[in-house]
């Protein structure tokens, strides 16, 4: 498929939006709705096949958002030292396109967590309660399952790791189970309806109400807020984190989570999750 915007897809697997691609031979793979997708970027041309079935530029265009307008993005979004050197390091990074229920199970799963032990848990609960799709002799496992989730006890669960994540993990897809129209029928909020909205389910907080909508529901002003997101705002707006005596960054609060997300919301415009992605892959990049 030729590429008719700036596109890199290196930076957009591996900036920490999503947690089950895999870099094999110069070639991406991922498990994205039921499929196994395997991918390669030569220059402009991009390079895709699928498993079982095969899928269509349309699907490929979609999930990549290589219908956004990449260029006016970063024009929008370059409003300060920070985030030009994360636009200038890592341009061609775009905001994936994700499926409502993965991202969600995912980044409950990924409260105060590592992207390694994300991953782990993710592999996990795909192996016992997903599909197992078989490509060239290896073993893919999809998405765990609404239905394998929603029957299973919660000790079962805690098999794949999760640890106290495994009661939220049961209750939402249970909810999901009953009403299966669930998450689909919240397209219709606006971005602050549905952030409160999803708030409402099992271990869902401030942060993965915010990446949800950014990932999942092409909400594209959230501003999704965490530790390394904190310190670059902090230094962004030329203040201090606030510490405790001994010197610690203190917890991050609800009212101070709110306070920055709305800042950024305001300095970043309406794509300020852009901006947020750019940032913590940058800032992520430094600390390595």
């Amino acid at each position: 498929m030729k590429l008719k915007s700036h596109f890199n897809l290196d930076h957009t697997l591996s900036c920490g939006q999503v947690f089950r691609w895999g870099k094999a031979n110069g070639w991406w793979y991922g498990i994205v709705d039921g499929s196994i997708l395997k991918v390669r970027q030569d220059g402009d041309e991009l390079h895709f096949t699928a498993y079982p079935k095969d899928v269509e530029e349309a699907f490929i265009k979609s999930y990549f958002r290589l219908d956004d307008d990449l260029s006016n993005i970063l024009q929008t979004i370059n409003k300060d030292v920070e985030i030009n050197k994360a636009i200038r390091q890592f341009s061609g990074l775009r905001i994936l396109r994700q499926s409502v229920w993965d991202c969600l199970i995912s980044y409950v799963c990924a409260t105060n967590a590592s992207i390694a032990v994300i991953e782990n848990m993710l592999q996990n609960l795909s192996e016992k309660f997903g599909d197992e799709i078989i490509v060239n002799g290896k073993a893919f496992f999809s998405f765990p399952k609404v239905k394998k989730l929603a029957k299973a006890s919660i000790n079962k669960i805690k098999l794949c790791k999760v640890g106290y994540r495994a009661q939220y993990l049961s209750e939402i897809a249970k909810q999901v189970e009953n009403n299966p129209n669930l998450l689909q029928e919240l397209r219709n909020s606006d971005y602050l309806e549905l952030r409160d909205e999803l708030r409402s389910l099992p271990g869902v907080g401030p942060k993965v109400a915010d990446c949800v909508s950014l990932f999942a529901f092409d909400k594209l002003e959230a501003f999704p807020i965490d530790v390394w997101i904190r310190r670059v705002i902090y230094q962004i707006r030329g203040a201090a984190i606030p510490r405790t005596k001994d010197g610690t960054e203190k917890s991050l609060t609800v009212s101070e989570y709110t306070e920055l997300s709305s800042f950024a919301r305001r300095h970043y415009g309406m794509f300020a999750g852009y901006a947020q992605e750019y940032l913590f892959y940058y800032i992520r990049s430094k600390d390595r």
